[in-house]
């Protein structure tokens, strides 16, 4: 079975931080002072915790891979604020970690026995 929750919190918190990366791309008022290697590393964080989420909804087998992975880039993107989108709260961090949380504490699946062995 999928960590379905890992993956929704997981997308989310890629969406977030992706968009307030493009945000401080295009609006630049936006980005507060922030200088292009911080808008670059909010860019870079926000596709790899996406990319790990889909990962992880591909290969959930791979959880103790991506988990950490989400949780890495979530962490890494609290330099561009986590995501912050006008709220004050770092969201798009929090939801990452929670992600990257729930993806590794999950159980393995069982293995079923083939039968007539």
């Amino acid at each position: 079975m999928r960590p379905v929750g890992a993956i929704v919190f997981s997308c989310a918190a890629g969406l977030i931080v992706l968009v307030n990366g493009l945000l401080g791309v295009h609006i630049p008022k936006f980005a507060l002072f922030a200088p292009p290697v911080l808008i670059s590393i909010g860019l870079v964080s926000g596709a790899a915790i996406l990319v790990g989420s889909v990962l992880l909804w591909l290969a959930p087998r791979n959880r103790a891979v991506w988990g950490p992975t989400i949780i890495v880039f979530s962490a890494l993107s609290l330099l561009i604020g986590g995501g912050m989108l006008g709220f004050l709260f770092p969201l798009g961090a929090t939801f990452g970690i929670i992600g990257g949380i729930l993806a590794i504490a999950r159980p393995p699946a069982p293995m079923i026995p083939l039968a007539g062995r």
